[in-house]
């Protein structure tokens, strides 16, 4: 055997010598991608074809300039007082330079001046209304990139969270993949033991059929579970940045730890959550355009700003109400959790006598397997709090910063 492994390490060796470069770079290139999930919200970052779209309309957004479109205006106006102003100097001009017995003259050249006068001011408040305009419009687009940039980092957020929902979605396939197939295996026991009875009549084939039955069912769910597994690997890639059908492994979920349980603290968390929270920012931003609307003569009508306000303080009372539902829900999480750890205590010891019974002989080996199934479902019972404790706390973590899921 030592000869046939020697043997082989040298022809790998001569291979890795003898093989081209490109061969090499082939197989880097079908290298699978790792993702983690500390550096996943990174990755969605860097590479999500939707985020880099927002970006580039942000973009797009504050590189316009309101003050472009005034340019010709101002040089309308501009051009329109000048000629006013060359008007009434010359105007000026021509009327001191008339006789002193020229009234009839004078007056009309002076009536004439000042209907120049009264265009002049009219241009001139012309142009000042233009540049208050233009204020005007500025603080609006400087408005509307707020916005835009706000709603640009919301949804790049709930993008992230997604994605990091999908990566702990498929963990928990991972288990259930595991658990209907040691229930088909379970299954299987109890089906030979079932046929070695009907053959002997101590069942009847109806007993066994009903077995089959439920084999046949387990495995359409466990069908069904590799199904959903597939389309969220998929929905994972795309939401990478990635293509449908690459190939990547993920590392195991972290945990939560107790010194991150610890560091919560709901009345501050609550009022980060607020501070941060898209939708209160929305209603915000809804009594502010009522209130410029009101103030500027847009609108006679206040109801109009007393009604955003009153949505204001309704969003701001729906987000507290909704943080309070996580904040309950981690608390559960983590009971559930101490729970689970207490049965897997239990089980544990139940699983040494019953060891410690087969390797006696005392029991037999389907009892024997049925007791490390029970051992082992004690243990996935962990695993499984471990994530709906993740997924808890991972949730509240995303409220504290402005984004709450709608499931």
């Amino acid at each position: 055997m030592k000869r046939y492994m020697a043997a082989g390490l040298a022809a790998l060796t001569l291979c890795s010598v003898c093989a081209p470069a490109y061969a090499a770079d082939d197989e880097a290139a079908a290298q699978p991608i790792a993702l983690s999930f500390a550096s996943l919200e990174q990755t969605v970052r860097e590479n999500n074809v939707s985020i880099k779209a927002y970006g580039n309309n942000l973009k797009s957004v504050e590189a316009t300039a309101p003050g472009d479109s005034y340019i010709i205006s101002y040089a309308n106006v501009e051009d329109e007082i000048s000629e006013y102003q060359r008007q009434i100097k010359e105007l000026d001009q021509t009327i001191n330079e008339l006789d002193a017995d020229e009234t009839a003259l004078r007056k009309t050249l002076q009536s004439q001046r000042a209907s120049l006068q009264s265009s002049l001011n009219a241009a001139i408040a012309s142009y000042d209304d233009l540049e208050d305009q233009e204020d005007d419009d500025e603080d609006s687009h400087q408005s509307s990139i707020n916005s835009t940039k706000r709603q640009t980092e919301n949804l790049a957020d709930q993008i992230c969270m997604s994605a990091e929902s999908t990566y702990i979605s498929l963990q928990s396939l991972a288990y259930s993949r595991s658990q209907k197939e040691r229930s088909i295996a379970q299954l299987n026991r109890d089906i030979a033991v079932t046929e070695t009875r009907v053959s002997r009549g101590m069942a009847s084939q109806n007993d066994l059929q009903k077995q089959q039955s439920e084999r046949e069912s387990l495995k359409a769910d466990l069908n069904t579970i590799e199904t959903q597994y597939e389309n969220l690997k998929n929905t994972l890639a795309m939401q990478c940045g990635y293509s449908v059908g690459t190939a990547f492994t993920t590392d195991a979920l972290p945990e939560v730890t107790e010194e991150q349980l610890a560091a919560i603290d709901y009345d501050s968390d609550l009022t980060e959550a607020l501070k941060n929270s898209y939708s209160i920012f929305q209603k915000e931003d809804a009594v502010r355009q009522a209130s410029d609307d009101y103030e500027n003569n847009v609108t006679d009508n206040l109801y109009t700003f007393k009604a955003a306000q009153i949505e204001l303080d309704a969003e701001k009372e729906s987000v507290t109400a909704s943080f309070r539902k996580l904040y309950k829900s981690l608390e559960e999480a983590q009971s559930l959790l101490t729970a689970a750890q207490a049965d897997w205590t239990q089980a544990q010891k139940q699983f040494t006598i019953m060891k410690t019974k087969y390797d006696c002989g005392m029991i037999s080996k389907n009892e024997y397997d049925d007791a490390q199934d029970e051992f082992t479902e004690a243990q996935e019972a962990i695993d499984n709090a471990k994530i709906d404790l993740l997924t808890a706390y991972n949730t509240y973590q995303w409220a504290k910063r402005g984004v709450m899921s709608s499931t």
